[in-house]
């Protein structure tokens, strides 16, 4: 007998020594003895912090390992580095305890252990809920400048690499329209319609890009046919972006953020607890907000919320379960038993019930009725039954796990007015509307545009060729001699030398050295300026995009995103290791691509 009863003298015994669990009490006084620079009281006060932390089965205190963090920062040595260590230990994802932690490494000389603490805080960057969807729309949004770079330099290319044959077409098409006098007033001005009719450079950059579709191959047209409409999708893109990832968390959101990963929010549970008085006659709202207090060490507040939300919704047993249980904590056992055959009442099978019924009728010495309790218990959940619930103040009484379908059943069961006033968040994103903006409408009217006059072009106009030979730009004119490569000119210099002087071969061959030498410098140049750009001219589209992307990525990484945005997102975080690797891969990929163009005549 004795044997059987010292689990319930246990039971009473830890139940009425850590029912006073409360989680600010401690932290107040752990702030009181950093205050009077009592590293050792504080210390001590911070264990029992986290003694009362695991009672209230609370994995990450995020708030409180920040504050330590801030005090650490402002008191290096011995008392810092102790602190900075329990931070660690009360949220390991706080990724400003690694970043701290890299600073005094590397200023102790150890560079591994500083390499190892980046890595971490790095890591500890993408996981850390405050930071981790920031991180994420950083890395989105550095992804879709760093395209939209390449592409309009990969625009700018293609319109310079053609811009003689448009001229060309446009004077040729004047010439046969008006006199020849007026042929370049016509050509400059359809070279510039878009300035003429007031639609800005942007207009003119796609105005012209389009107009170079008949000039390119196939693979190129549909390229640039594509580009057109990335381009028009970037800025529906980057406002997603924004608006999914810079937007304050609804209300709803963070209380469900705290109940899955167990982490004290006090801020959450202020606002949540101020809309009391808008949402008195909704249930859920009230076992939500006790399911808090209670994870916040307030077992006192939390019962009165789930003895209101049993008053107000008698047919669910999830609130009486959490009464009964904190009754038998309380130590009213015969409260309790009633309680749990009551919410057992409405579901025959909860688990729960029956496992922390059989605590209290073994604290009743009923342990026949315990005996049959628990053996229920396992034949409905099994003998996990203990760890799938919420450890309590007692740790054998386990309570149902809260936790976003929770929240979200809450919102379901609100009015349109009460959701816009308790859960708010951002109005939501329509996709037509971000499509329609001017920048979008540019490129969406180029694509078609482009596609209407290449089909005209080709079956009307076709392009002008360029010699290629000497470079000139002819049309292909029946009865004039010129083939589908070489000009008239060059034509008679190397295929009708008997009837072309020597002077004449001697000024030809001449200009051609002057051609090639300058498009070698040009197309080596360019091939070290804009990687990637010799390679697309080429026909080969998808590796030189590839390789123009990689460019701006690691450029503007390194310039822009680096040095002016993690600084934002996390002050202790250190980029210049990062960025040294940046600008290492971004003259990698400069030299690939120049040593390329460099070796093609």
């Amino acid at each position: 007998m004795l044997r059987r009863l010292l689990p319930a003298l246990t039971l009473t015994a830890v139940a009425w020594s850590t029912a006073q669990a409360n989680l600010l009490d401690t932290w107040h006084e752990v702030q009181a003895s950093l205050d009077a620079g009592d590293a050792v009281a504080a210390e001590a006060a911070i264990a029992t912090l986290q003694e009362e932390a695991v009672e209230l089965e609370i994995r990450r205190m995020p708030a409180f390992a920040s504050a330590l963090v801030t005090w650490a920062e402002a008191n290096p040595g011995a008392e810092g580095e102790a602190m900075l260590r329990v931070a660690k230990e009360m949220d390991p994802e706080l990724p400003s305890a690694y970043f701290l932690a890299a600073r005094w490494s590397v200023e102790q000389g150890a560079t591994i252990a500083a390499m190892k603490e980046v890595a971490a805080g790095w890591i500890a960057l993408l996981s850390f809920e405050p930071t981790r969807r920031v991180v994420g729309a950083w890395l989105l949004m550095w992804g879709v400048f760093s395209l939209v770079g390449a592409i309009v330099t990969f625009m700018l290319v293609v319109i310079i690499r053609h811009i003689r044959g448009m001229v060309f077409d446009a004077r040729d098409l004047g010439g046969k329209i008006f006199r020849p006098a007026n042929a370049w007033v016509l050509a400059f001005v359809l070279l510039l319609l878009p300035l003429f009719a007031a639609l800005g450079p942007v207009w003119l950059i796609v105005y012209l890009f389009i107009l170079s579709w008949v000039y390119l191959g196939q693979g190129l047209r549909i390229w640039a046919f594509l580009a057109c409409l990335v381009m028009a999708l970037s800025v529906p893109t980057l406002a997603w972006v924004q608006h999914e990832f810079f937007h304050v968390d609804s209300l709803a959101d963070r209380i469900g953020t705290a109940l899955e990963e167990r982490q004290s929010d006090f801020g959450t549970l202020r606002e949540f607890s101020d809309l009391a008085q808008e949402l008195e006659d909704v249930s859920d709202y009230h076992l939500v907000l006790g399911e808090l207090l209670r994870m916040h060490g307030e077992p006192a507040m939390a019962k009165v919320e789930f003895q209101k939300a049993t008053l107000l919704k008698p047919e669910n047993p999830l609130p009486l379960l959490f009464v009964a249980n904190l009754a038998l904590e309380e130590g009213n056992t015969k409260r309790s038993i009633q309680l749990f055959n009551q919410a057992l009442e409405l579901d025959g099978r909860n688990a729960f019930a029956y496992h922390n019924l059989s605590l209290a009728f073994d604290l009743s010495r009923s342990f026949s009725e315990g005996d049959a309790a628990r053996a229920r218990a396992r034949e409905i959940a099994g003998r996990e039954v203990a760890e799938d619930g919420l450890r309590g103040l007692d740790p054998r009484v386990r309570y149902p796990r809260l936790g976003i379908d929770d929240v979200n059943r809450l919102v379901e069961s609100l009015s349109p007015d009460q959701v816009a006033l308790a859960v708010g968040g951002p109005s939501p994103l329509d996709p037509v509307t971000m499509v329609a903006t001017p920048v979008s409408l540019i490129f969406l009217v180029g694509a078609v545009l482009g596609l209407v006059l290449l089909l005209f072009r080709l079956k009307f106009y076709p392009a002008a060729k360029e010699c290629s030979k000497c470079g000139k730009v002819y049309r292909l004119e029946a009865g004039f001699g010129e083939s589908t490569v070489y000009c008239s000119q060059c034509v008679s210099v190397f295929m009708k030398r008997d009837v072309v002087s020597i002077e004449q071969q001697t000024a030809k061959m001449d200009q051609i050295r002057r051609w090639e030498a300058w498009t070698s410098l040009l197309r080596r140049l360019s091939g070290f300026l804009i990687p990637g750009s010799q390679g697309l001219l080429d026909g080969r589209v998808i590796r030189a995009s590839l390789w123009g992307f990689l460019a701006w990525f690691f450029l503007t990484g390194a310039l822009i995103w680096l040095p002016l945005f993690v600084p934002r997102i996390e002050p202790l975080a250190t980029t210049a290791q990062i960025e040294l690797v940046l600008f290492v891969c971004l003259g990698l990929v400069v030299l690939r691509s120049g040593v390329s163009a460099w070796s093609r005549r």
